[in-house]
């Protein structure tokens, strides 16, 4: 009776695991993607000789460095490639074994296993990486190499890490209608109210405009002990600052949302701020896509210099002063999100102004404007400049990514693409890791409007605003 409860239980385990395979694997041929090279120094190689296993020849490795855009060091001296030579049959085993050591002292050891025959020449890296260094994501996956050149003294190995075809599946869960009860008003309602400040535009105008800021029910502004984290949320194309905070309908139900999930504890209370990238809602250029496109683009500036300093100042946030250094301290409590070019401007403010916002929440739109220097319309490209934009600033491993968008949204396989091309920048972008700070969901179904944009809003609030 026992030997068949063992049975059982096995069938019921490799059932378990099959599955868990079967859903992990999508069929799609991996991919590549290009890490780093290894160039090692040797010495003379000397023969052991015959052994049971065939003929042995020690290869001595003495040095060399380590090249890439995310690690650079040398090879440690002291290890070797230990090849086994078939000569019958012109095959050769390969096994090194040696230590690189990054530039900033982390060593990294590697276990390398190839095979020669004739023009064949390909190898399996192995790493181990302290778990708690930068370079701990190295330890996740599978590596090939190939040799990039031969020196008089040693050899050269490109490394590329294969990767399966990227899975769109979210890693923030799925989007589903909002449950009819939050959309009602709850007893518990929060406040709109109209903030004017004046702001100075990039060609020289000072001009006075307004945002709707809503404050959560039991804001007191003489409690100057309780502080707010403040979310920035920016309209579409043509839009304005009522976009999202307007007296709440059917489809339009943001302040509704606000407050139910912050009476049901689901979320702690926040300040949100809707402004324009407008004059004052109002689009006063000719060709108003391109006046749009520059406005999103350099947005930031108006945010940083003339929007927080005087809204934060007014409001009880966690902003202590009006300059760049204040803000800049109390970057952890300030989200900058938008929907459609407000996406854009999300996107822009990641770049340009990661320095004053830590949390990003691009919902329907892509990196899709990149392109004003007249550079051809890629995700690739634009991951690349957004890749280039964040590594000169403090904060390259210090910003968070939330991504919405819908499968009949117009911007969705744009956004889609801009995400895994985003995700090919580890370590500085990180997609389903325990430590991700890229994260992506797309709706089945979803639209290009604000319907579905407040559905995304409400799943993502309770995952940046944990109570």
């Amino acid at each position: 009776m026992k030997t068949k409860k063992i049975v059982a239980t096995l069938i019921v385990f490799s059932c378990f695991v099959l599955n868990t395979l079967a859903q992990a694997t999508t069929g799609e041929t991996p991919e590549l993607t290009y890490c780093f090279e290894i160039q090692a120094i040797c010495d003379p190689a000397f023969t052991v000789g015959n052994t049971p296993k065939g003929k042995r020849v020690v290869i001595p490795i003495i040095g060399g460095k380590v090249v890439g855009e995310n690690i650079n060091g040398i090879v440690v001296p002291g290890g070797a490639d230990y090849q086994l030579i078939d000569e019958e049959h012109h095959h050769t085993d390969l096994e090194a074994i040696y230590c690189i050591r990054t530039e900033d002292g982390v060593s990294i050891h590697v276990r390398n296993n190839g095979i020669i025959k004739g023009n064949y020449f390909y190898c399996s890296p192995k790493f181990e990486v302290p778990l708690d260094s930068k370079y701990a994501w190295i330890n996740d996956g599978i590596y090939v190499c190939k040799p990039s050149g031969f020196m008089a003294d040693g050899i050269a190995l490109k490394v590329w890490k294969v990767r399966d075809a990227f899975n769109f599946e979210s890693t923030i869960g799925d989007i589903k209608p909002i449950p009819d009860e939050v959309r009602k008003a709850n007893a518990k309602q929060g406040k709109i109210e109209e903030f004017k400040y004046t702001a100075h535009t990039t060609d020289g105008r000072t001009i006075k405009k307004h945002a709707r800021v809503y404050t959560p029910y039991g804001y007191n502004a003489k409690d100057k002990k309780t502080k707010y984290d403040v979310l920035y949320l920016m309209h579409g194309g043509g839009d304005k600052t009522t976009s999202f905070l307007t007296p709440p309908q059917d489809w339009l139900p943001l302040r509704n949302i606000l407050d139910n999930l912050i009476a049901e504890g689901k979320m702690r209370p926040i300040i949100v701020v809707c402004p324009t990238f407008y004059d004052d809602d109002e689009n006063i250029g000719q060709n108003a896509m391109n006046d749009a496109i520059a406005r999103t683009r350099d947005f930031h500036i108006e945010l940083q210099n003339d929007l927080i300093p005087t809204v934060e100042k007014k409001y009880n946030t966690y902003l202590e002063g009006t300059d760049s250094v204040a803000i800049t301290k109390s970057r952890d409590h300030r989200t900058y999100g938008g929907f459609s070019m407000g996406a854009l401007s999300t996107w822009y403010q990641l770049a340009y102004g990661v320095n004053a916002v830590k949390r990003f929440i691009p919902l329907s739109g892509d990196i899709w404007a990149y392109n004003e220097k007249g550079e051809k319309q890629d995700a690739k490209f634009a991951a690349e400049w957004m890749n280039s934009m964040l590594e000169k600033t403090p904060f390259a491993n210090d910003f968070e990514v939330y991504g919405y968008t819908g499968t009949k949204d117009i911007a969705g396989n744009p956004e889609k693409a801009t995400v895994e091309a985003l995700h090919n920048y580890a370590p500085l972008f990180r997609y389903a890791t325990p430590d991700a700070n890229l994260h992506f969901s797309m709706k089945k179904d979803g639209e290009h409007f604000y319907g579905h944009i407040n559905e995304y809003l409400y799943y993502a609030l309770p995952l940046l605003y944990k109570k």
